[in-house]
């Protein structure tokens, strides 16, 4: 009897699927296989439509397909790019079923033979993806890799073959999949190792795609052709003689993500950091223009601020990527005339914060707003100008409540507060100023930890505004405690429109009632459904809380949670079994003045208060 081991391929002699490719999953003690099955047309791409199912069938019924072995020669000519694949295919079968004369160690200088041969071909991308395609899953195992590539194991400047051949498999590799979907989506486009000198156009009709995919590959193959040469160069030199690829320079650089990472750099780590910036620019490279502006805007480790070069890097950097960034910091360096002696370029700083506003930068549209509302540099547009306050005023808010905390909500907050004192909405007056001032404060500490430039000024700046107001209000800033005739803030609470989790409930010892609310968070719900996966792992999105401001308490926070007690409270009705109980709607009887709370349109509590207190922990 045939013995089979897993990975072998198989036919099927008999039964149901006579005739069919199978290939060995499991062997089973009782002396049956495990087998997938598999199309007879099997293509390159045939292991990723294979039946899910596992068939289970005795050794009688299969016949073993012995491997095409592929001799040394053959393997060398393969991965040269001199040889394409389907000339081998005919003596394959199945298309998987490959193994080596013997082992054969991937070298860096294959995959550069591999590149320039292949980019001699008139349609070079298909030859590229089946050359990668056979070495990524014919050849993973002859070749001895023992892994996929790890980010770790990247070597700036590799001084063997295992270290080259980490770097570039893994650069193809990336480009491999890259290209299989398309590039995805704009916004992914930093997750990648490799960069790019200049961003592709994305979401092009589709008779341009093709077109697009090849000058991504080619750039991406430039770049790991240059790292291999570099590093055919350098091997056996002293490192004081070495040269270095713009793509090993651009890594470099960018593995510097913050100024504290620079700060901690040697002194002979951060010459060459300024060394290779300069030589990037002087060849064109966007990478080192960028670093150059936002350098020079902010100062670090390395480079002074200079609001000159700033300018000068930033409108090279926008001119050359439209990058709405870039234009956001020209905004600025001409709203504040940075460049010229204090005196703000208003009409200049207005173009580019338009700019970079029709991108959606949050800090150009509000300053846009408040250029409007004030004619600086524009025309005044009040309505205009209020109506993209109170817009970005809400957008960013419902961020901030979902945790984005770096966000500029609190600068929003804050420019709110001053349209209030200014008359300006409608309705809103100091107290409603008050109560965005305190948002504002709110919002300047929850965003402390991400270190924004010039931070503590903003935070004193609504300090000096919160204590004026408290004088004029007349408001005390110790009052912890707010009685309300209706329970505040559950509006908001069910504008999820998912069940919200209800207590009723008395302390120990107590007389008083207390009504404590809540959002359900994702696994609360799905928990209700029943689809909490076993392992736990759901991908939980953040759950949008709601900002709670209390402006007699001088008191703001952001929760999914609100708690009142109940002073003269009366319980009208609640569920058989306890508490807590789920409502997906609320109303008040304006007969009976009882707070009633339904599901699924069947009134399920009632409960009726003189007053709703709140107590607040400062």
């Amino acid at each position: 009897m045939e013995v089979f081991k897993a990975g072998d391929w198989v036919k099927i002699k008999y039964g149901e699927y006579e005739g069919r490719l199978a290939k060995i999953a499991i062997h089973k003690k009782s002396g049956e296989y495990g087998v997938i099955l598999y199309e007879n047309n099997l293509g390159m791409h045939t292991e990723q439509t294979a039946s899910a199912a596992i068939i289970m069938l005795s050794a009688n019924a299969l016949i073993p397909l012995p491997p095409y072995v592929l001799s040394i020669r053959q393997l060398k000519s393969l991965l040269s790019g001199e040889t394409a694949y389907e000339d081998l295919a005919e003596k394959v079968y199945p298309s998987f079923n490959l193994k080596l004369e013997r082992r054969y160690t991937l070298m860096a200088s294959d995959i550069r033979k591999a590149l320039i041969n292949i980019n001699k071909k008139k349609d070079p991308l298909p030859h590229f993806k089946e050359w990668f395609w056979i070495i990524l899953n014919v050849f993973y195992e002859d070749l001895g890799i023992p892994g996929k590539y790890d980010p770790d194991l990247f070597s700036d400047f590799p001084k063997d073959e295992k270290e080259i051949f980490s770097t570039v498999f893994g650069m193809t590799e990336k480009l491999y999949w890259r290209l299989e979907e398309r590039f995805g989506k704009r916004e992914e486009v930093e997750e990648y190792m490799v960069r790019f000198d200049e961003e592709p156009l994305w979401d092009q009709p589709d008779d341009q795609r093709q077109a697009l995919e090849e000058s991504a590959y080619f750039m991406i193959c430039n770049d790991i052709i240059e790292r291999v040469d570099s590093y055919l160069f350098c091997k056996g030199k002293p490192q004081g003689a070495w040269i270095y690829s713009p793509g090993q320079m651009r890594h470099v650089v960018l593995s510097y993500e913050s100024d504290e990472d620079l700060k901690k750099a040697t002194p002979e780590e951060k010459a060459l950091f300024k060394d290779f910036v300069k030589k990037l620019y002087v060849l064109g490279d966007v990478t080192a223009i960028r670093i150059l502006a936002w350098s020079h805007y902010k100062g670090n480790a390395c480079y002074r601020q200079n609001w000159k070069k700033a300018e000068k890097y930033l409108l090279e950097l926008y001119n050359r990527t439209s990058d709405p960034a870039a234009a956001n910091g020209l905004g600025y360096i001409y709203y504040h005339g940075r460049t010229n002696e204090n005196i703000g370029e208003y009409e200049k700083a207005f173009s580019y914060f338009a700019y970079a506003a029709l991108d959606g930068i949050d800090e150009s549209i509000y300053m846009v707003a408040d250029m409007l509302i004030h004619g600086t540099g524009v025309k005044k547009n009040i309505d205009m100008g209020v109506e993209m306050l109170v817009t970005g005023y809400r957008e960013t808010q419902d961020d901030f409540c979902r945790g984005i905390y770096d966000s500029r909500f609190a600068e929003y907050a804050y420019r709110m507060g001053e349209a209030c004192q200014e008359g300006l909405l409608y309705g809103l007056g100091n107290r409603d100023a008050y109560r965005f001032y305190l948002e504002a404060k709110y919002a300047l500490v929850k965003r402390r930890p991400f270190k924004f430039y010039g931070e503590e000024t903003r935070i004193e700046k609504v300090n000096r505004k919160l204590e004026t107001m408290r004088e004029e209000l007349h408001i005390d800033p110790d009052r912890s405690e707010l009685k309300a005739d209706y329970p505040i803030f559950i509006n908001q609470l069910f504008e999820s429109r998912l069940p919200v989790k209800v207590t009723v409930y008395k302390k120990r010892g107590g007389k008083d009632y207390y009504l404590k609310m809540s959002r359900l968070s994702f696994r609360e719900l799905l928990g209700r459904l029943g689809d909490i996966p076993e392992d736990g792992n759901m991908g939980e999105p953040a759950m949008r809380k709601i900002l709670i401001t209390y402006p007699e308490l001088s008191y703001t926070t952001v929760s999914a949670e609100i708690e009142f007690r109940l002073e003269e409270g009366e319980i009208l009705k609640l569920p058989e079994h306890g508490k807590p109980f789920f409502s997906d709607s609320f109303r008040k009887n304006e007969v009976t003045g009882a707070l009633e709370f339904y599901a699924h349109g069947d009134l399920v509590a009632a409960l009726d208060a003189k007053w709703y207190v709140i107590k607040v922990k400062k």
